[in-house]
Formats: C-alpha cells, sequence, structure tokens
C-alpha cells in the first residue's frame, strides 16, 4: 500500500468515526430533548445515516476492521 492509499484509508476511518459521533449526538438529542435542537437533529440524522452507508461501502475490509476496533470497547475485565 503506497503512501496516499494509506492517507486515503486513514481519512475513511477517521471521516467514518466522527460521522458516527454525529449519528450518537442526534440521537441522544431525540431522545432528551424537545426543542429545535431535536428538529435539527431528526432532519440531519438520515442524511449522517446515509453518508456513513456510502462511506462503509467504499471502506475495505481492514477500514472496517480498524472502525469496528474504535467503536467497539473492549472488556479488559
Amino acid at each position: 500500500m503506497t503512501t496516499s492509499e494509506q492517507q486515503s484509508s486513514s481519512g475513511r476511518v477517521a471521516q467514518a468515526l466522527e460521522i458516527h459521533r454525529s449519528i450518537a449526538a442526534c440521537s441522544e438529542h431525540l431522545a432528551r430533548n424537545n426543542d429545535v435542537h431535536a428538529l435539527t437533529a431528526a432532519l440531519m440524522l438520515p442524511c449522517y445515516q446515509a453518508q456513513l452507508g456510502r462511506l462503509a461501502r467504499a471502506m475495505s475490509a481492514v477500514e472496517k476492521s480498524e472502525l469496528m476496533s474504535l467503536l467497539i470497547p473492549i472488556d479488559a475485565g
């Protein structure tokens, strides 16, 4: 893998992680609030989900594995 491919791969994982955080934030607003932020979250959530889906389809198995390792906490005890 070239340096350019590694940076692109790393960039996709970082981007997916950021989108996942946005999805989590939207979900939290929807669960806790009944204000303008919840309305914004309701409008943005499907966009974030679609964007993550497109990105996931473009990711390699290695990238998906790296992303999952960042998303799923490992039980140390």
